[in-house]
């Protein structure tokens, strides 16, 4: 017998006499089947069993001789020498194919990956927007305050879950605890397209309770509007923009970004998201109605001649925004004085919407005017109560 093999007793039912080799500070035992006889190229330690198989090294390509840990499906260990012969064949298989997959022997730490995944992103560019990296960059860091020690493959289910039970028992709202998870589902994303591992693992999103918006008054609307003219530097450009939003339905931070020649006087529409900057990255048009046509109208009366944006950054000499970012501490004020104090940008794209659907626009035409990609489906959810006076009303229609 060879120095590094030893010989020993029965480590279970269903393995009969093992030879151990040591590997660091375990110890790996061939496996025998009931017969006794030697499974070749599977090995047990620690009660895991692990197919030894040569195959292509995941990062550089050359073959290498690999011990592989035997998972079912969700990537739980098998536990049954019947199923590690079922796993490793069909290991073997995808290896005839080309089709084998296996994660780096040793992957790095989450806050390591997450450090390099964010370096990426900012470094092309064009493959998410800034604000999304931005908030990423604030879940990761937050998930790694906790998580970051890690490795990639030590974040299974269970570790995920306990983390974020404790996230909401700390006062994090599910919403947020949800956005911090699917931060970490795009970072592991992100390290299978590297090969450091070769499943996702399963996590489950937390409940969260949709807020209801309640659907502003056309008086209200213009309360506010009317109101705004009353601050002296941003009054004008925020009341143009509270009619805009209520007129188009388009996002805040997109009708920041609309420029003059988004807006088509020929063809009766303004279009949305031209700059691929939208929330799905889509441009849309929306059509005149009397309102926003007449509104873009007297908007082109005060356009200011050296800015191509219609709500110009009030200090584009100082800065490098050729266009303002928000205007947050004007309508924090403005919500008070006009005494609106539940105002949000958000519902005004909830009041265009809801008047489109009252007015009996159809369902497809609207979702297509809010640069929503499901038909409908969310517009159907949210607005159902007036759907169904829609329904209603159309049931009058059928004669027979």
């Amino acid at each position: 017998m060879k120095s590094n093999e030893t010989q020993s007793g029965n480590t279970g039912s269903s393995i009969g006499k093992v030879v151990t080799r040591q590997h660091a500070s375990t110890a790996y035992a061939k496996v025998f089947d009931q017969r006794k006889q030697r499974v070749r190229g599977l090995w047990e330690r620690n009660g895991t069993f692990y197919a030894q198989m040569t195959m292509p090294h995941p990062t550089t390509g050359l073959p290498v001789v690999r011990r592989v840990r035997l998972e079912d499906k969700d990537g739980v260990p098998v536990t049954t020498i019947p199923q590690a012969v079922a796993g490793m064949n069909k290991m073997k298989g995808q290896r005839e194919d080309d089709a084998l997959k296996v994660a780096a022997k040793r992957t790095t730490t989450l806050a390591e990956y997450s450090a390099t995944y964010i370096e990426r992103l900012e470094s092309l560019g064009s493959v998410k927007r800034p604000d999304t990296i931005a908030l990423e960059k604030a879940m990761l860091k937050s998930l790694c305050g906790t998580l970051g020690h890690l490795r990639l493959r030590e974040l299974s289910p269970l570790v995920v879950h306990n983390h974020m039970a404790a996230r909401v028992k700390n006062g994090a709202s599910p919403r947020t605890v949800n956005i911090e998870t699917t931060a970490l589902r795009n970072v592991l994303k992100s390290a299978i397209k590297d090969h450091l591992l070769n499943t996702m693992p399963a996590f489950d999103r937390l409940k969260e309770l949709a807020p209801k918006r309640r659907c502003l008054t056309t008086e209200e609307i213009d309360h506010l509007a009317k109101t705004a003219l009353e601050f002296p530097r941003t009054g004008q450009m925020v009341h143009d923009f509270i009619l805009l939003m209520a007129y188009c339905g388009g996002r805040w931070s997109e009708t920041l970004r609309i420029r003059w020649q988004d807006v088509d006087f020929d063809q009766n529409q303004i279009h949305i998201g031209a700059d691929g900057l939208s929330k799905n990255g889509e441009s849309r048009s929306v059509d005149f109605n009397a309102k926003l046509e007449a509104h873009l109208l007297d908007m082109q009366t005060r356009r200011v001649p050296d800015s191509e944006f219609l709500f110009p950054s009030p200090r584009r000499s100082e800065d490098d925004s050729p266009h303002a970012m928000s205007f947050n501490k004007t309508i924090r004020e403005l919500r008070v004085r006009a005494g609106v104090k539940d105002f949000t940008c958000h519902l005004c794209r909830h009041y265009f919407a809801s008047k489109a659907l009252m007015a009996k626009v159809d369902i497809h035409t609207v979702a297509s005017w809010l640069g929503h990609r499901d038909n409908g489906v969310l517009l159907a959810k949210t607005y159902s109560h007036l759907l169904n006076d829609h329904k209603k009303e159309q049931a009058k229609l059928v004669t027979f």
